[in-house]
């Protein structure tokens, strides 16, 4: 058996913390399956369980909608489908296998399939709150280039890449080929530029607003893009809100010298940023009309559906 390694958190894997090694004169960490009481272990698969089926629901009725929309097609709306995608391998398969982790022990291959699953899916959801945030930038700093510029021949390309960054990430950090701490640094530093984008895109918003609020289409044309940002936004504040504990935890507990507590608790912080690509479906559907009507549709809410239709119809007749 191959000698264990001392504990470093640039080689840990936020997704993966069961699979550390300590050296031979430490207490050796149990698996994540001991590491917790029974009432954790309890807890945090009845917290994984509810995610899980909110998740895949509440994503599966997004891809839908997409699918069965031209309304949702959007140069937004792509990049939203993508964040979807990455939601939903979280919630149908990364969270019903953490359920696994915590009531049974990992052998190797299980840790590197859902190492990867996690690190895929997590450098696929900040990558796409980023490049959704560009699209918003160019839409309303730039909105006569926004079409030629935003094209869907180049919002698949971005897309693609997307895709492509987050795969390379989970193909070498799943195995522990490199540093896992990268990961956590890319995630927040985009994060932080996103946020800060934000800024500037209120900024550029208000003023262009004020700008032209004696002209009714263009005053309509740039209240639409400002109401789109804010639900971006929304979506990519809670976002922080789940990153938050996860950078926070190293500071509060050294997992140098506290191991066992630190991997302990990093299993809640953890699950929590998981549960957050359960959350994003049901800010759209609360945020955007169009969302809300094609969910409603896809549920055979007739009722809804009619008097929503009747009121955008009086408003499009005023």
């Amino acid at each position: 058996m191959a000698q264990n390694q001392p504990f470093n958190l640039f080689n840990q894997s936020c997704w993966n913390c069961s699979t550390t090694s300590f050296p031979q004169d430490t207490t050796a960490v149990p698996p994540v399956s001991e590491l917790l009481s029974d009432d954790e272990v309890i807890i945090l698969s009845v917290v994984c369980a509810l995610a899980s089926v909110m998740g895949i629901l509440g994503n599966f009725l997004v891809l839908l909608a997409v699918g069965k929309n031209q309304v949702l097609r959007t140069i937004p709306d792509l990049f939203i489908t993508s964040l979807a995608i990455s939601d939903f391998s979280v919630c149908g398969l990364f969270l019903p296998m953490s359920i696994y982790a915590f009531n049974h022990s990992e052998n190797e291959i299980f840790a590197i399939v859902k190492s990867f699953l996690g690190h895929t899916s997590m450098v696929a959801s900040a990558t796409n709150m980023f490049a959704v945030t560009v699209d918003r930038v160019i839409a309303i700093r730039y909105p006569f280039k926004y079409v030629t510029v935003m094209t869907t021949r180049n919002t698949l390309v971005g897309m693609a890449l997307v895709w492509i960054i987050s795969l390379v990430f989970g193909v070498l950090y799943a195995p522990n080929l490199v540093s896992r701490m990268y990961i956590a640094l890319y995630s927040a530093a985009l994060l932080l530029t996103t946020m800060s984008m934000y800024i500037y895109i209120f900024i550029i918003a208000k003023r262009q607003e004020n700008r032209i609020q004696n002209i009714q289409q263009g005053s309509n044309g740039s209240t639409a893009e400002k109401k789109v940002a804010k639900t971006i936004f929304t979506v990519v504040g809670i976002y922080g809100l789940f990153w938050l504990p996860v950078l926070m935890l190293p500071i509060i507990i050294n997992p140098a010298t506290e191991a066992v507590e630190f991997l302990k608790r990093f299993q809640w912080v953890q699950t929590m940023l998981a549960c957050n690509s359960a959350i994003n479906p049901y800010i759209y559907c609360m945020r955007s009309r169009k969302y809300r009507t094609a969910f409603c549709k896809i549920l055979r809410i007739q009722r809804y559906v009619d008097r929503n239709l009747t009121e955008h119809s009086l408003t499009i007749r005023r």
